[in-house]
């Protein structure tokens, strides 16, 4: 939705994701409202990133358990892409899972 509105150059709807106050609130003194938009945007679709990667995260993590691939104690890295054609972005972030 913000992606559409940020390329088609019209007028952010704010109020979509959050309150214009509340941006405001978060942000630091002199961030423009096309700043304010970018990171509501952002902030929308890691909440939907994160709620996807953890569900297919457990629910492989738990698979492995039951097959006795890894165990309460264990430690494996695990990464995570972000990847867009639009913006030339293509990202991988590794991090530690400790059970």
């Amino acid at each position: 939705m913000y992606g559409r509105n940020l390329i088609n150059n019209k007028q952010p709807r704010l109020n979509s994701v959050m309150s214009n106050s509340a941006l405001q609130k978060q942000s630091a003194p002199g961030t423009s409202t096309q700043d304010l938009v970018v990171e509501a945007a952002v902030r929308q679709f890691m909440r939907t990133i994160d709620y996807a990667a953890r569900r297919e995260l457990e629910k492989h993590i738990r698979k492995a358990h039951a097959e006795g691939r890894i165990k309460p104690g264990d430690s494996f890295t695990t990464g995570m892409g972000v990847a867009s054609r639009a913006l030339e972005l293509n990202v991988t972030v590794y991090g530690k899972i400790e059970l």
